[in-house]
């Protein structure tokens, strides 16, 4: 009986990191294309939304940064890491949507699973990211998230937040400038 749990968790561990790998797996999209969706766009009527958790804590760069400090704004929370190639390819998008929209009330924030904050902070100044990302190595930010929500082992996943601190919508998998702005447009004042 013991051998059996023992190949069941060793399977659900294997079966969790490949599709982890999947969404990591995705080609790049082109610059300023939409990206290659891992599982569609999950959009949510206001009364259907549900509150976005506190995550706060210390930057890559060593700032802070508090979710609830942005209550008010359209904020788009991006997870990933500095090993996952659709993380890489989208990071570009998501600093450019950030820029243009951001006198308009948008806010970017990323949450880091890097467990070396050192590759976290090359891939930043090698990103030229504009916004700031919290560092989460061990995911317990993220695991404040509504279940079922996203997939925590899938990177990147995006989730939009409405100015009351409501999850609009949510994304595993890139996703590029052209969809993000398509969500968020309705979103801001």
């Amino acid at each position: 009986m013991l051998t059996s749990m023992k190949s069941m968790r060793a399977a659900t561990t294997v079966g969790l990191l490949l599709a982890g790998l999947a969404a990591c797996s995705a080609p790049a999209p082109a610059p300023g294309a939409d990206a290659p969706a891992v599982s569609p766009l999950k959009q949510y009527a206001p009364a259907k939304r549900v509150a976005m958790p506190e995550l706060s804590g210390e930057t890559v760069d060593g700032g802070r940064v508090s979710i609830e400090g942005l209550r008010g704004k359209v904020v788009v929370v991006n997870a990933w890491a500095s090993w996952c190639g659709p993380c890489r390819a989208e990071a570009p998008g998501l600093s450019r949507v950030h820029k243009e929209l951001y006198g308009r009330g948008l806010r970017v924030v990323g949450v880091n699973a890097d467990t070396s904050l050192a590759d976290a902070r090359a891939f930043e100044k090698e990103a030229k990211l504009a916004y700031p990302s919290l560092h989460d190595p061990k995911g317990r930010q993220l695991l404040r998230l509504p279940k079922g929500m996203v997939n925590l082992t899938a990177y990147p996943f995006t989730l939009v937040v409405d100015p009351e601190g409501r999850i609009a919508a949510a994304r595993i998998g890139a996703i590029g400038e052209k969809e993000l702005k398509r969500v968020v447009a309705p979103l801001l004042p």
